[in-house]
């Protein structure tokens, strides 16, 4: 699949710049924190950055609570909420002209440049799926769906894994590759990942 000749691109440097930084900031509010999509492809050109992490969660007392209650606390939200109020980053709408901008999925733009920032957050156990995912391309998710589903699974890459589509059971993954080699694929770096 080609990328949209009508979305506006933006140099590889240019566009890494910005997801390193953003990466940097989010880091020390997050488990795990990576650059995905067509950044991590090392594509000349991008159209966003796309960051997949794991929010850091703690607990802190909840200021309604006579008795000392806690309440959980993402932090990298709250971070990323600062970045929003200081004007480093804004909300954007999707192809549809809706916001998205939930728990798990939020569409930015990075004020600056006017680069598109896709921010997703997921868990540990759902990592190594995701993380292949929103690296892509799409052709690469394509496949990994069609095998899958030659094996007799469906690819789920925003929970554990592969689910067996006669038994319901999920088969977690652990790498990169145990997502590619569960399915009968050669693994890819995702330089090589169309």
């Amino acid at each position: 699949m080609s990328a949209d000749p009508d979305k506006p691109r933006w140099p590889r440097a240019d566009a890494l710049a910005v997801a390193k930084r953003l990466s940097a900031a989010l880091a020390p509010y997050c488990e795990r924190i990576e650059i995905a999509g067509s950044l991590r492809r090392e594509k000349p050109t991008v159209g966003d950055i796309e960051l997949l992490y794991i929010p850091r969660v703690t607990q802190e007392p909840d200021p309604n609570s006579l008795l000392g209650d806690l309440l959980p606390v993402n932090q990298a939200d709250r971070e990323i909420a600062i970045l929003q109020r200081t004007g480093i980053l804004a909300r954007r709408l999707n192809c549809k002209g809706a916001e998205m901008f939930g728990p798990l999925n939020k569409l930015m733009l990075h004020r600056y440049t006017e680069i598109p920032v896709d921010l997703f957050a997921t868990t540990e156990a759902a990592w190594f799926n995701y993380l292949v995912c929103r690296t892509g391309g799409a052709d690469n998710n394509v496949a990994i769906c069609e095998a899958a589903r030659a094996r007799g699974y469906k690819w789920n890459p925003y929970a554990e894994g592969f689910t067996n589509l006669r038994s319901g059971l999920s088969q977690p993954m652990h790498s990169e590759e145990h997502v590619f080699t569960f399915v009968g694929l050669p693994f890819l770096p995702p330089n090589q990942r169309q």
